[in-house]
């Protein structure tokens, strides 16, 4: 009776250092946090806005520079800005409000600043 479906120890490494090195591919890898932020500004409008800024903190960027997760929700996020601001712009219009600026920081995994200055349309 012959035994299958075993192998040595070599055979699973090299079969997932292979998986590894094709799951890298896939993905950008980043030097450092700058040339991460490069890549978003080129990407995401809302980062070469100029009717609003949004700052995002170095830290953020560099844990999601190795943290696929916090990658996901921090570029998920910056694509939803320039919807979440159109709404803002309306619902104070709609008050008789002007905004005059509205900066957004992102100041880690789960945390949102939004600093918005109105007046009064007369």
């Amino acid at each position: 009776m012959a035994v299958t479906g075993i192998g040595t120890y070599a055979s699973y490494t090299n079969s997932y250092g292979n998986t590894q090195n094709a799951g890298n591919k896939t993905g950008r890898t980043y030097k450092n946090a700058h040339e991460y932020k490069n890549y978003l500004t080129q990407k995401y409008d809302c980062l070469r806005s100029r009717d609003y800024s949004v700052n995002i903190n170095s830290s953020l960027l560099s844990k999601a520079m190795g943290d696929e997760k916090t990658k996901q929700w921090l570029e998920y996020n910056l694509s939803l800005i320039p919807e979440s601001i159109e709404k803002l712009k309306a619902a104070q219009s709609a008050r008789g409000c002007k905004v005059l600026s509205v900066t957004d920081t992102i100041n880690g995994y789960d945390s949102i600043t939004e600093e918005v200055l109105v007046t009064d349309e007369v």
